[in-house]
């Protein structure tokens, strides 16, 4: 819609004698010029492109009419329009970018490095999924509701809320690790004054962090304002270590990570672990050369062991989830399982317990992404820390273990720890399944074997059936504690289980034979999409999903691909289909795309998608050969009408 150039009315006498009101006209030309003004705004919002977004303010951003009021002045903080951030709290709600009916500068932009011609290209090894990219941050990536506005203006600054965001915080972060020490936290905020376990960046990032979780659309929007909050915060943070500062730069990266900024979550992490030689943290952790008693009271020394085993867990999870090498030394890990092992009262059970899983993970992480180790010699390594992680899960206390007949007496923080154990399974026995080139091998090597390697068939079966765990725990527990107090770790392990047994279905080829694996699945990917309000990066995996289903019929399970999400599928459709090549140089020296030419921004290894079935043994390990129970009927019709879960352990072998 074009409008003339607008021109200055004068009072002229008509034919007739008349003339006409110079009051009236010049309400006419504003008007015309209001109109003029707005013709253009959309105009330059439907010409400009993602590639535009660099060079646009974030604050030009309009504002969806369906947004809650959160720009409202408050005395302790600037207001929304001094607080550079990339979008209103849901300014990007409940747009998707692939409907071109919804004006772009409202759609989800989740633009991922690999489009971006001028910006550095990223690297994601061997063990990442086809869904992760890393869009930049100026782009964030939200969740697919819109907030109908009711005449509710919240106050980000309310101490009510806050309190009640800070409750909720504590609440969820035991369901993974206990990153922020309750006591040590709230009474030094008592006092108002930053100290080693305050600071008003740790406060701001923790009521981030909890404003996710809420079941208010109104209270999640607020998120980015403590988001932007803590942000501001951040270099002083940064020049000023403390273990509070650290904490924060840990929160900043999970919640990062869950809104889909990847690139930005890995940096807050490393953050944070290069705080830790900075203060010490794992000197202070050691207990070496006290009593017993001493060991137990030593409450700094608990504070700090903590810490690191935070750190620990937290790197690991994402050098694993990215395809990345950790930065923190071998020899603060060692520390930490050492102290793990001795099982203080002090510590927490479930945290030596990530400890015992995270150190040999993180070996594992090094031997599937380090192109430069041999098959032979990474097939050895592989075998090795798969036994030291089964001997680890065969000695976890008779409450901590996984049980699928009585999985809802277990503890919540069970959830995520067991569902990350059947993730690492997973990668380990898929690399292992991966055919070697014996051309490589010494002869000695290939006569010093004790024994045969299993069959593809068994290693498949075996990875199939982790995969099934891990979606016994998610469908498990999203039934009986709710979508929104899901932990942010079985995020990614959800995806990867998905990915495991959609291809399992895609092979089987007759799913009329298959209701229970279908079933399965199905209620797998209804979780994902109940918990994707929470956390946005799940549309981006449900995405991946889709791709991965193909045209077939398991595609009728998820939606179109209209999430905002970068698609990574579809831009590198060979991750969805090639095996993962552990031992393989070509896919860094021969498929870069800064070499040849595939893709200028990012730089990719292979999430294997190629894996199939087999059934589950009740105890931890995967049995290499198990008879199933068959479905009954009745069970097979409540399981596909999402009756209560306590039917799903006699329908489940």
């Amino acid at each position: 819609m074009h409008f003339r150039p607008s021109v200055r009315w004068e009072k002229m006498p008509t034919t007739r004698g008349r003339s006409v009101s110079v009051k009236f006209i010049d309400k006419l030309q504003q008007r015309i010029q209001s109109l003029e003004a707005l013709s253009q705004d959309v105009l330059n919002s439907s010409a400009w492109r993602p590639n535009d977004h660099d060079a646009r303010s974030p604050s030009d951003a309009p504002v969806l009419p369906c947004s809650p009021n959160t720009t409202q002045r408050d005395d302790t903080r600037p207001t929304s329009s001094e607080i550079p951030r990339p979008a209103t709290p849901a300014a990007s709600a409940g747009s998707h970018g692939s409907h071109p009916n919804i004006p772009v500068a409202m759609g989800i932009s989740a633009k991922s490095p690999r489009t971006v011609r001028g910006e550095s290209p990223t690297f994601y090894g061997a063990t990442s999924h086809p869904h992760v990219a890393s869009p930049g941050e100026e782009s964030r990536l939200t969740s697919s509701e819109c907030v109908d506005t009711v005449g509710i203006e919240l106050d980000a600054s309310s101490p009510r809320l806050r309190d009640h965001l800070l409750r909720s915080f504590f609440k969820y972060q035991t369901l993974w690790v206990d990153i922020v020490n309750k006591d040590a936290f709230l009474s030094h905020q008592a006092t108002a004054t930053e100290s080693r376990w305050y600071s008003k960046f740790l406060e701001d990032a923790m009521l981030a962090c909890g404003s996710r979780l809420s079941t208010s659309a109104s209270v999640r929007a607020l998120g980015t304002r403590y988001f932007e909050w803590a942000k501001e915060g951040a270099l002083r943070a940064l020049t000023e270590p403390t273990p509070a500062n650290l904490q924060g730069f840990l929160l900043l990266s999970e919640y990062e990570v869950t809104q889909g900024n990847d690139r930005t979550g890995w940096m807050f992490c490393g953050v944070a672990c290069r705080m830790l030689s900075d203060l010490g943290l794992h000197k202070f952790a050691s207990v070496t050369g006290l009593t017993r008693k001493a060991q137990d009271s030593n409450n700094e020394s608990n504070l700090a062991y903590a810490l690191l085993s935070a750190c620990i867990v937290y790197e690991g999870v994402w050098t694993l989830y990215l395809g990345r090498p950790s930065s923190i030394p071998q020899s603060f890990m060692n520390a930490a399982a050492s102290r793990s092992r001795m099982g203080l009262g002090s510590d927490s059970p479930w945290l030596n317990a990530w400890v015992g899983l995270c150190v040999p993970m993180a070996q594992v992480s090094h031997v599937l992404n380090e192109q430069s180790i041999s098959d032979f010699d990474r097939s050895d390594s592989l075998r090795k820390l798969l036994k030291q992680i089964e001997e680890w899960y065969d000695d976890l206390p008779p409450g901590m273990t996984y049980d699928d007949r009585g999985l809802t007496n277990m503890d919540l923080a069970g959830y995520g720890l067991h569902s990350q154990y059947c993730k690492v399974q997973n990668l380990v026995r898929q690399a292992l399944a991966t055919p070697q080139n014996t051309r490589k091998r010494r002869r000695s090597q290939l006569t010093s074997d004790v024994s045969p390697p299993a069959t593809a068939t068994d290693s498949k079966s075996i990875i199939y059936q982790y995969a099934l765990r891990t979606a016994r725990l998610v469908v498990t527990y999203r039934e009986v504690f709710g979508t929104e107090k899901i932990p942010s770790i079985m995020l990614d392990n959800a995806v990867v289980a998905a990915t495991t047994m959609i291809e399992h279905l895609n092979e089987a080829g007759n799913l009329d034979e298959m209701r229970h694996e279908v079933t399965w699945l199905r209620h797998l990917i209804k979780s994902m999409e109940l918990v994707q309000i929470h956390f946005p990066i799940i549309g981006r995996m449900l995405d991946s999903l889709k791709q991965i289903c193909g045209s077939g019929p398991l595609s009728t399970m998820l939606s179109p691909v209209h999430r905002g999400s970068v698609e990574a599928a579809r831009h590198h459709p060979r991750a969805l289909s090639q095996s993962l090549d552990f031992g393989s140089s070509s896919n860094i020296a021969q498929e870069d795309p800064l070499v040849s030419g595939f893709d200028p921004g990012i730089m990719w290894d292979f999430f294997d998608t190629n894996v199939v079935p087999d059934l589950f043994a009740s105890s931890g390990k995967a049995s290499d050969s198990f008879v199933g129970l068959p479905l009954s009927e009745s069970t097979t019709s409540n399981l596909m009408a999402g009756d209560n879960i306590s039917n799903f352990p006699q329908a489940v072998p």
